[in-house]
């Protein structure tokens, strides 16, 4: 049975209690209590292994050491922290180093660095870990995520953790976070080298998001998302939701050219990136486009609405300008903001003039949207003072469009100052993700209905399934339903949220919580449907945790997500004893869900662990 079984793992403890153990989790002991032999207090910075060596850090300038790099939710911020490589060195000849102390929450942490090997192959790792220095009765709750930086963000290593800081001293880390002979590589990119003083000092970066969690009032802990830092140097600032384009298949609607040219494109993506289209439009069908609309101008358009795939390559200036505008009128400021990176240097004083006077771009300058003080028109204005003296000999100088003229009348009077170039900042980007996510929450303009393995459905769109899954190119007619078997029976909540996920591209979500469920169901849909988007299995894969792998493995053995089970497996094996001595009945509880193959598996795999460790 499962109980027995436990206890034989129980028992097992009492045999590996003198091995030394690859966990995830230490305690300091003895933390404020004071030495029977010299009557000093114990360093609050004991650890497991005895009285560590102190980092003696000297503060060599600004940024070396421990920084604050932004507050984002009164008990969350993100820090930095810069190691010199010669304190990481010492951890060849001395048992651990720490940073300094900073507060997150009212409460004291520290990073904890050591050197470890791995007992199978001898591999040396370096072990970083998150330590709480003080915290009151019941412990502190923490969701954070540590990373170490690289130059090329795509190779950074990061972990998330959900952990309990049961009692002062308590860390929560990984043993084996990165291998300590990549790590210092200088070829590889996780060292920088800073300046102080005239001493040039090479570092490694760590930063550490932190979220202290608060219990609710039944005393439960509801871990939720962590925020999306803005000054973090590994953060993406865009998620991979891209679209293919031109798509023709499964579209509903035509944008019409003034040359009678019909472009196709879909409802449900034009609804959701560009509603603006049908609230000019007595039919959404049919969207008839202004007269001087350029083909190549719209193509490029609509590549950025269905992929946000901005243009590359040498454009004239003309279609750079029309572009920037229809992005602009549409909220696309990313978009925008590229056609004037490439536009500028193509504006000089031999074509300024020419440019000015073309009917398309003096529709542009004339509209309402583009101010004396737009981004646009600061461009001409500026190469039209440097050019002054030269120009108005031009007898095109007296067509400048009245808004422009006025403005440069102004500035060469000395009457008005010519501004720097800049977007609004209250204009926020509307990214791919964020409505795709809510086309999936609308279900808006559906042509596919699915049909869940409880009864209930949900309204999708083929045009966004075909894009992310390839098997869904099966899914026949206008409903598709998921078998009503014991592997598929995920919640309809769970499946809502990994459409969701599917939709904006990552599970990630400013409020739903990533949960077990979740992941697992994931990952048994990267292996059903063939995801496109390997984003989303990388993510679920960084979620697998020595918090979580049990119920984890628990779920993969239930719904036969073999990845999973293999992954949660290793984990399980190596933390069940910390696992069992700290929650016992929540343990019992999980495996007595597991079928006797699953029980007998996960005993093979810790009974190879204890052996390996001796």
């Amino acid at each position: 049975s499962s109980y027995s079984f436990c206890t034989l793992l129980a028992n097992a403890q009492i045999k590996a209690a003198k091995i030394s153990r690859n966990s995830y989790h230490m305690d300091t002991p003895h933390l404020g209590r004071h030495s029977m032999e010299t009557g000093a207090a114990f360093s609050p910075y004991q650890s497991l292994y005895g009285s560590p060596s102190r980092m003696q850090m000297k503060h060599l300038g600004e940024g070396i050491g421990m920084t604050l790099l932004e507050e984002l939710e009164p008990k969350c911020s993100l820090w930095k922290y810069r190691a010199p490589l010669s304190e990481v060195r010492e951890l060849d000849t001395v048992n651990s180093k720490y940073s300094d102390e900073f507060m997150v929450a009212g409460v004291p942490w520290r990073m904890h660095l050591q050197q470890r090997t791995d007992q199978q192959n001898g591999v040396v790792y370096l072990a970083v870990h998150l330590q709480c220095v003080h915290t009151g009765a019941g412990g502190t709750y923490g969701h954070f995520k540590i990373t170490i930086l690289n130059r090329d963000s795509e190779k950074s290593k990061g972990k998330n953790f959900h952990c309990h800081f049961k009692k002062p001293g308590s860390a929560w880390g990984l043993h084996h976070f990165i291998q300590l002979e990549r790590l210092l590589n200088s070829d590889v990119g996780f060292i920088e080298r800073y300046e102080v003083n005239g001493e040039v000092i090479p570092c490694i970066q760590i930063e550490i998001l932190l979220k202290v969690i608060d219990p609710g009032v039944d005393g439960t802990y509801v871990f939720g998302q962590l925020p999306k830092p803005t000054k973090s140097t590994h953060h993406k600032s865009t998620i991979n939701a891209s679209l293919a384009w031109p798509e023709q298949e499964f579209t509903d609607m035509s944008f019409v050219l003034s040359s009678g040219e019909a472009i196709r494109a879909h409802k449900c993506i034009i609804a959701s990136r560009c509603p603006k289209f049908f609230e000019y439009n007595n039919t959404e069908d049919t969207v008839t486009l202004s007269e001087r609309m350029n083909k190549t101008v719209f193509d490029l358009f609509l590549r950025y609405v269905y992929s946000e795939e901005t243009p590359e390559g040498r454009l004239d200036p003309e279609t750079l300008i029309e572009l920037y505008q229809l992005a602009a009128e549409h909220s696309f400021v990313n978009l925008a903001k590229k056609c004037l990176e490439l536009c500028q240097p193509l504006i000089t004083g031999k074509n300024v003039l020419q440019l000015i006077t073309c009917d398309s771009v003096m529709d542009v300058i004339n509209s309402s949207e583009t101010t004396a003080d737009s981004p646009l028109q600061l461009i001409f204005l500026r190469v039209l003072t440097t050019n002054y003296d030269e120009l108005i000999q031009d007898t095109r100088f007296d067509d400048i469009p009245g808004k422009l003229n006025r403005k440069l009348s102004l500035i060469m009077r000395s009457k008005a100052d010519l501004g720097e170039i800049s977007f609004n900042p209250n204009v926020q980007e509307r990214t791919l993700s964020q409505d795709l996510n809510n086309l999936s929450k609308t279900g808006a303009y559906s042509d596919m209905e699915v049909i869940l393995p409880r009864g209930s459905s949900i309204q999708l769109h083929k045009v966004v399934l075909r894009n992310r899954a390839q098997q869904t190119q099966h899914w026949e007619g206008s409903s598709y339903q998921f078998p009503n078997e014991e592997q598929y029976a995920f919640s309809d909540e769970t499946y809502v949220a990994f459409f969701e996920a599917l939709y904006r591209g990552s599970i990630e979500s400013e409020k739903e919580p990533i949960t077990p469920e979740l992941i697992t169901l994931t990952l048994k849909m990267d292996s059903e449907l063939e995801l496109t988007n390997q984003d989303l299995k990388k993510e679920c894969e960084a979620w697998v945790t020595a918090q979580n792998c049990l119920p984890l493995y628990v779920l993969s053995v239930r719904h036969e997500v073999t990845s999973l089970t293999d992954t949660s497996k290793v984990m399980l094996a190596k933390s069940f004893l910390d696992k069992l001595r700290e929650e016992p009945e929540t343990v019992w509880r999980l495996m007595e869900e597991l079928p006797k193959t699953g029980l007998l598996d996960i005993f093979k795999s810790f009974s190879h662990n204890l052996l390996a460790q001796h």
